[in-house]
């Protein structure tokens, strides 16, 4: 009776379709955001617009959890003291701040660095308008040891730039341009990586639908992209090679998501049957790699 029970078992295990051993992923990254340092032509209230807007920006993406170190008492400092022209925006010591933030939880650190905010006088069809240009530096840094990580420069001009009848409003409507930008961003230094759980459906040999172990409580979307690589060991090393790639279809749970393979179907359908480790990384949701890759 007991064999005939395990057969069974086995039987509808395999119905359900190929699985996977797994680590539980891990949690959302928490991220503090420090004040960013400008230009001395750079005014102060463009900067802090831009700011808020990298921050709406970051946020959205619900990658994350960001914290602005404005709300933290032990490192806010005051508005006026940040808007004084003898300051570009955090003259303490950076080392003893990175230290505070590392004490109130913050895994990575961005900085902000803005080398010019300008909004030019322009004429067309006879009429005056005023384009506005923005170029910035954002820096990710540890917060252990004040290493750094990755940097990203931004400009916001021209076709992703921004106009208006005055220096200040052109130079609000340029900056809406960061919240758009903040998809590669975060997509580049703070990806989602899992594995696959199991194929739900496959045609031929190839995997056409697989589940995740990644879901709403990682930031994970719909139409969300990931590469999926097949991990083995060498000389005590992690090799990984690229075998397909997949799009998010659905997010079912805090931490499962249905998938469409894309690319790949009969080498991911191969790892799995050969019960090869996997390892799913989030790419860039870019125009380029959203409908080309």
């Amino acid at each position: 009776m007991r064999k005939i029970v395990l057969l069974v078992f086995c039987v509808v295990y395999s119905l359900a379709g190929y699985c996977q051993n797994f680590d539980e992923p891990k949690g959302k990254t928490t991220v503090f955001i420090d004040y960013f340092k400008r230009s001395s032509d750079a005014p102060f209230s463009w900067v802090e617009g831009l700011r808020n807007t990298v921050i709406e920006g970051i946020q959205k993406m619900e990658r994350v959890i960001l914290i602005d170190v404005d709300a933290q008492d032990a490192l806010r400092i005051e508005s006026q003291r940040r808007s004084s022209a003898n300051i570009s925006s955090g003259d303490d010591n950076e080392m003893d701040r990175l230290s505070v933030m590392e004490e109130l939880g913050a895994q990575f650190i961005i900085t902000g660095q803005v080398s010019s905010m300008t909004a030019a006088y322009k004429t067309r069809d006879g009429k005056g308008y005023y384009d506005g240009s923005v170029s910035y530096t954002l820096k990710v840094i540890n917060p252990k040891n004040g290493t750094l990580i990755g940097t990203k420069t931004f400009q916001h001009s021209g076709l992703t730039g921004g106009t208006g009848g005055n220096k200040e409003e052109a130079i609000a409507n340029t900056i809406k341009s960061a919240v758009y930008s903040m998809r590669d961003f975060v997509d580049e230094y703070f990806k989602m990586e899992g594995t696959i759980l199991e194929v739900n459906s496959e045609k031929k040999g190839k995997a056409e639908e697989v589940y995740i172990n990644l879901g709403s409580m990682n930031g994970v979307k719909e139409a969300q992209k990931f590469t999926v690589y097949a991990i083995r060991e060498v000389a005590g090393r992690e090799a990984k090679k690229e075998i397909g790639r997949l799009t998010v279809k659905a997010v079912e749970g805090d931490d499962i998501s249905l998938c469409k393979v894309q690319k790949g179907g009969e080498e991911i359908m191969k790892a799995i049957r050969d019960e090869q480790p996997i390892k799913i990384v989030s790419r860039e949701q870019t125009l380029m790699g959203g409908i080309f890759n």
